[in-house]
């Protein structure tokens, strides 16, 4: 599978589950991702092709590119980039 082809998947999958307001864990989008034949070997070669993914998407569809931030959940069901966000006082 091409690089596109990878990211249109993981776009695919994004909206899928966006869809049904469903979020997963980065061993589940692996899962499904190998499924396809196209899974990465660890967590952090899936992490840089999912970031890659988003990136890829932004420019392109912005309801996928959304999607994918929304897709993962970390183990206490929170969206990991949240916990990266600074409050701004104005």
């Amino acid at each position: 599978m091409t690089v596109q082809g990878v990211y249109g998947l993981i776009g695919d999958i994004a909206i899928c589950f966006y869809s049904k307001s469903i979020r997963i864990s980065d061993a589940s989008l692996n899962s499904i991702l190998k499924d396809g034949g196209c899974g990465f070997e660890n967590n952090k070669e899936l992490t840089k092709g999912v970031g890659d993914a988003y990136k890829y998407w932004e420019g392109r569809d912005r309801v996928v590119y959304h999607a994918i931030a929304y897709l993962f959940a970390d183990k206490d069901g929170s969206l990991p980039w949240e916990k990266n966000l600074k409050v701004v006082k104005g």
